[in-house]
Order: C-alpha cells, then structure tokens, then sequence
C-alpha cells in the first residue's frame, strides 16, 4: 500500500533558532569600586586618670573604600558616654571624626582580619561647660570581618582600637594637665557592601533544523539529534556532539553552565543534580569513555583563591559522580583557577560565562 496515500506517515518539520533561559546564579560585589558602609557599637575602657568609672559606650558609622588589593580608606564618625559614676549628674560625652588606612590580609570575600591606623577631631562634652574643647585625636587598632553571611552580602565585623585624646583634663581636678588620656574601645557591627548585586547566568542551548519523515512522533530524550528509536545512546550529556548512533565523539570539551555552587563554596546546588545524574547515565552507556573535569572562575578574587576554589569544585563534581557509581579511574579533576576566560572579565556576562565546569571527554571511539 502506498503509505503516502494511505495517510499512515505524517511530515514533521521542526526549525528552531538558539534560545537564551536565565536562572539564578551567584551575588556578587561591583569589583569596579568596592566600597562599604560599617554601623558599630562599642564599649569603653576609659583611662583611670580620667577620674571616672573607667568605662562608657557608644556608636559609631564608618564608610570604607579599596585603594588597591589590601589597603582600604576608612571615614569614621561616632558618639560616645564616659559614665562618671555620680547619681543623679549628668555623664560626659564625647564626638569623634577621624580618618585613616587599614591593611586587609585578604581579599574580603571570606574571614580576613586587618589592622588600621586613624588621626581625627574628638569633642569632649564635660562639666563645666567652660571645659568643653575640641583636641588632637588619634587611634590604632586590629580587627576581622567575616565572608558573607545572606546573599545581600552582610558581613560581620569586630576590632579592638587603642584611642589617644589629647584633652587635658577637668581645670581644677587631678586629671588636668594630664598630657591626654590614652582608652581603649572595643567594637561589634557589621559591614554593608555598597554596589552587592546578584549576577543572573544565561545558559544558551542550541537546538538543529531537523526535517524528517516518520510514522509516529519523533521522540529524542536527550536533545542530540537522534531519535530514540535508533539512539544508541539515549542519556547524552546536554550540549554533547555525537555521531550518526547518538554517542559522544571522543575529543571534545562540552561547556556546562548548568553546574552551579553556593556561594564562595564548592557545595553543588540541589538545581545542579539533573544534569550531573544525565552525566552519570552517560558515563554509564559508554564505558570506553573517560573524562577530564576542568573547574574554572572568573577574575574576581586573588589568583591563587581562585584556584583553590576552581579545584575544590571540580573535586566536588568528580566525587559526585564517583558517589553515583562511575568508576573514579575515568575522571580526573583539575581546577584552573581564572587562567582559560572564553569571555571577558570587564563584563558581568562574561565573568557569568567564565564561571563555569567543562568535562573533556576522551578514550577509544565506539566502533560502528
């Protein structure tokens, strides 16, 4: 019978173009100029000359912005009580303005402790009012602030700071002409990044202009290009060249963007399992195949945090699949930092494409 005539074959022409689906990818600071704002408060222990109760608290906001890799400018303002202990009479109190350089040893996207160096303006607030004066300030001090603690990219921050104010003291009193009083002011904030923005990925997936004539619906599982029906092959990993019976060619590099990580970390999002348990299955329909996991980022960050971090991931991908049950002689993991961009770093969307997994697939081809 002619099947033409007989109606039993249907013509189904499929012709798409690329399209672009977005999805969720990490936070991230604008490195173009890193800048934060710090809220503090604090807890004084004040100079015993002082003649007072030897403690007080206040608050303070401090503005910081990079100079280079490690020096920071930091702008600070604060308010303070200096308890003298008396019931019923008024505490004195004090203003400060002062401005200086820490010294970061990190980079601040994880725990980094610093020191730091400011000379200011304090105002003493005393009684009697005739004793009210603006002095010399100065202060030293070391401190740390932790990686991100939300995806807003809140830190958390603490110091311990040695103040000098040249104030000289209550006319009148022991403490005067004292040369200055010398406190020490211990602090707990945190640190605001201005500029804190989520980068979205893009994953790009490509699909052929297939034409063919068939007597049921075509069915291909895997998006290779080869029906079911004759997919030899049928659990292809996405993106995958393969030949005429649905198999991965050896000798060739398939990107994954599909791979994600929290945060800073080498721990696999649970959105990232589908496409690691299609590799597995892949893995599994050839055995002759193995595989290179290549773990890259973009340039934010010191090199070798970079590196550590591409490795740390690709070892995370490779002992998944390990888990899943491929044989761990087939993959081999290597982490090549920020080295292999296939965009650029000026760019959000490039860095989003640098940050990436690769597998390079190679081992004997399949025989025909």
């Amino acid at each position: 019978m002619n099947r033409l005539t007989g109606g039993a074959l249907a013509i189904v022409a499929c012709a798409t173009a690329g399209q672009v689906y977005a999805q969720d990818g990490e936070y991230t600071e604008d490195t173009t100029t890193r800048q934060y704002l710090s809220p503090m408060a604090s807890y004084l222990r004040l100079d015993k000359d002082r003649e007072l109760d030897n403690y007080g608290a206040g608050a303070s906001l401090i503005y910081g912005r990079q100079l280079s890799d490690h020096w920071w400018w930091e702008t600070e303002g604060g308010g303070y009580i200096l308890e003298r202990g008396i019931k019923d009479q008024p505490d004195f109190y004090q203003g400060t303005v002062s401005t200086g350089l820490a010294y970061a040893f990190g980079d601040r996207t994880g725990f980094t402790p610093f020191v730091l160096a400011a000379i200011g303006v304090v105002y003493n607030d005393v009684i009697p009012d005739a004793d009210d004066s603006y002095e010399f300030h100065a202060n030293v001090g070391l401190g740390a602030v932790t990686g991100p603690l939300f995806d807003n990219g809140l830190k958390l921050r603490m110091e311990a700071r040695y103040l000098y104010d040249n104030f000289d003291g209550i006319r009148g009193t022991a403490s005067e002409d004292q040369g200055g009083f010398s406190d020490w002011r211990f602090s707990l904030g945190f640190e605001i990044p201005l500029g804190y923005r989520q980068v979205v990925e893009r994953v790009v997936v490509e699909t052929r202009e297939v034409e063919r004539v068939v007597e049921r619906p075509v069915v291909d599982t895997d998006g290779d290009g080869v029906p079911d029906d004759r997919d030899r092959c049928p659990n292809t990993i996405s993106g995958a060249r393969v030949d005429a019976d649905g198999c991965m060619i050896m000798n060739q590099t398939i990107v994954l963007n599909t791979i994600n990580f929290e945060l800073n970390s080498d721990q696999i999002t649970p959105s990232s399992r589908p496409s690691l348990d299609q590799t597995v299955r892949s893995l599994q329909e050839q055995p002759e195949v193995t595989m290179e996991i290549a773990g890259h980022t973009d340039s934010t960050g010191s090199d070798a945090y970079n590196q550590q971090l591409s490795q740390r991931r690709a070892d995370s991908v490779r002992n998944y699949l390990t888990s899943q049950g491929v044989d761990a002689g087939r993959l081999r993991a290597t982490g090549y930092g920020e080295q292999q961009p296939i965009a650029s770093n000026d760019t959000a969307s490039g860095r989003a494409m640098n940050r990436r997994v690769e597998f390079r697939v190679s081992g004997e081809s399949r025989s025909q």
